[in-house]
């Protein structure tokens, strides 16, 4: 045995060759850390270095690199890039595999930054399998670059392979020979200790990650990502944001508190219901999701020439059962999260910091996930375009969605009769999704209960100049590069198809038998508007309108006169209650206590922790709220982490 071991040599890179391959991972993470910086700093949010200069953002990136957040960038760039060597164990196929890597994570990096001011986050990995998707909202440009950089890559390495293997006993050869492992001992070794440290973080906690990350100097910023990538970069953002904790425990937590909270909310429910007189049947109830949709002319310093292209909607509003402005939480993109809230009904103002993306860390895991829909007989969604973003197919299963239309459907595929475009637009027209829309009510029987969601497309980035054809939309201020302007005027000429064929629906609706209620709103605001700081003007940046419209049937049906501006400014958590409340429909325990943070509580400003918007658009803090008001929002907390994460206390009957 003595002697085997003897024989048994661990035959790696030597000294020199370890040195070597030290020292090139070092310069390739230090560029690495670097051009990932450039991407944050390269922008036009106007927030700490961003700038459209590429000299500035390039210098700005080389100011961060002085910053002890660096280092912990560097160090994870030169683990990565000795973990590909030497599992590749071919020096110039793993540079460029390492590389090809970095061009990936550059662009993508750079194009939700440009899309959202967000990096990239652990939640986002998710969307890989939509590539297809997210390919067409990728700068054209910017994808050819990167395309022709990687096939020059693929050139060179296989020249130099192959120029390799040919002179063997040249010295330069004979060097890239010996920094390669001959036997598989060391290798294991070296492969096992470099998994170790980068999947450490994937398996701890998140106070542990936060841990780790302050020794390097992390410094967290809790209201905005965007913000705290700039401060520490987006390896340390992505990090701080691996391991998912859905909801800390509130205080007072208990089995016990939780049975007096369903005795509470079953007493609400009883008072509510005796005069609520309808129970959904026969009845449809839509929420319309206007991608990217906004009022252009409530943007500050927006000047544009042509006809108001928002008057439709506005006159809608007018002549809903409710109306008002919606307190996004997203600024240019976040759709999903959006979402969840109009059908789950609670705030993400709630959750724990690191919870960003409901439908991949919450609802897979959740024990029971109650929403708006499951309180109906058909419950169908309709997205004319990929299904796979954000991990819908498989959260919608748990959310009571029993149909799920995208144009990539095998089993409910969205039919391309309904998937005309408008110009050169590669999205689906407003006007044709309505139509599918129509058609769904009109399938319908005249006894179940129906839920329709529409998510539409038409407006949604990238707003190519000119793609609408002709545009009688101008922008006169402010002044902007040509660029600039032609994207926000592409915008706008949506925008106003968007309120003409909003018009047509709603009159379409009207001459309906069937009582149906729909809820329209836009989700955040587009990232066109680049001259607008969504930190500096937060408020205004993340409203965006919504309106509760009932045809004559649903008003006759519900049978009473509603405050159309009871909830002036409200949060897309208040959607379901206020459904509920617009159809006079019965209500579970559950949704008693939805209805009553509706009632008591002012809008949650789901852009920023701790926050509300009262009916007059005031920003109130937790602590101006009264003591009642406290109390009911302590039970709504106890309620969420009861459903999400905790114990799961309450009885089945509570969200029943």
């Amino acid at each position: 045995m003595k002697k085997r071991f003897q024989n048994f040599k661990l035959t790696g890179p030597s000294f020199n060759g370890w040195m070597k391959l030290l020292l090139i991972g070092l310069i390739f993470s230090i560029c690495t850390t670097i051009l990932l910086q450039f991407a944050m700093y390269f922008q036009t949010w106007g927030r700490f270095d961003q700038t459209n200069d590429i000299g500035q953002a390039f210098q700005a990136a080389f100011r961060f690199m002085e910053r002890p957040q660096a280092y912990f960038s560097v160090l994870v760039g030169l683990i990565l890039f000795i973990f590909i060597i030497v599992l590749i164990n071919h020096l110039f196929i793993g540079i460029a595999t390492y590389w090809v890597l970095v061009i990936v994570a550059f662009i993508a990096e750079y194009m939700k930054m440009k899309a959202r001011n967000e990096p990239i986050l652990y939640s986002d990995l998710s969307e890989v399998t939509a590539v297809g998707g997210l390919t067409q909202m990728v700068d054209k440009t910017l994808l050819f670059g990167a395309i022709v950089t990687i096939l020059v890559l693929i050139v060179i390495v296989v020249g130099l392979e192959t120029w390799v293997r040919k002179k063997r006993t040249s010295r330069f050869a004979e060097s890239v020979h010996g920094m390669m492992f001959q036997k598989m001992g060391e290798r294991l070794l070296v492969l096992c200790a470099s998994v170790v440290l980068l999947g450490s973080p994937f398996l701890a906690s998140a106070d542990s990650n936060r841990a780790l990350l302050e020794h390097f100097g992390y410094q967290w910023q809790s209201v905005n990502t965007g913000d705290d990538t700039m401060v520490n970069g987006p390896v340390m953002t992505f990090v701080s944001n691996i391991a998912t904790v859905i909801m800390r425990e509130p205080a007072g937590y208990s089995a016990k508190s939780m049975a007096k909270l369903d005795q509470k909310y079953e007493k609400y429910a009883a008072e509510i219901n005796k005069t609520r007189t309808n129970n959904l049947a026969g009845q449809t109830v839509i929420t319309l999701l206007s991608e990217s949709l906004t009022d252009p002319n409530k943007v500050d310093a927006l000047k544009y020439t042509g006809t108001d292209v928002y008057k439709n909607i506005n006159q809608i509003k007018k002549n809903a059962v409710m109306s008002g402005t919606m307190l996004s939480s997203g600024y240019g993109g976040g759709t999903a999260n959006i979402e969840y809230m109009t059908l789950a009904g609670f705030p993400l103002n709630t959750y724990a910091p690191e919870m960003v993306v409901p439908y991949t860390q919450l609802v897979p895991f959740a024990d029971k996930v109650p929403t708006l829909p499951g309180l109906f007989d058909k419950r169908e969604v309709i997205h004319p375009y990929v299904g796979t973003f954000y991990n819908r197919r498989d959260a919608y299963k748990k959310m009571a969605i029993q149909k799920f239309y995208t144009t990539d459907g095998q089993k409910y595929k969205y039919p391309a009769s309904y998937a005309g475009t408008l110009g050169d637009s590669g999205y689906t027209a407003d006007k044709n999704s309505y139509r599918y829309l129509l058609k769904k009510i009109a399938k319908s029987s005249n006894k179940d209960s129906q839920f329709l969601q529409l998510m539409t497309m038409q407006n949604h980035m990238p707003y190519n100049p000119g793609e609408y054809g002709k545009n009688n939309y101008k922008v006169i201020s402010p002044t902007l590069s040509d660029t600039a302007r032609e994207q926000i005027e592409t915008y706008i000429t949506g925008v106003h198809y968007t309120d003409v064929a909003t018009k047509n629906l709603i009159a379409k609706l009207d001459r309906l038998q069937r009582p149906v209620t729909l809820i329209f709103y836009g989700d955040h605001w587009p990232g066109v508007f680049t001259f607008v700081d969504p930190n500096k003007q937060q408020e205004r940046s993340h409203e965006t309108d919504y309106f509760i419209y009932q045809n004559k049937a649903a008003q006759e049906q519900s049978k009473q006169n509603l405050n159309k501006h009871e909830r002036a400014y409200a949060s897309p958590s208040d959607f379901p209650a206020l459904a509920l409340q617009a159809t006079n429909s019965k209500v579970s325990p559950l949704f008693a206590l939805q209805t009553k943070i509706v009632k008591e509580l002012p809008a949650f400003a789901n852009y920023q922790r701790n926050r509300f918007v009262d009916n007059n658009g005031h920003q109130l803090s937790t602590k101006d709220l009264t003591k009642q008001q406290k109390m009911l929002l302590h039970d709504l907390k106890l309620v969420q982490y009861d459903l999400s994460s905790g114990n799961h206390y309450l009885k089945n009957d509570f969200i029943k």
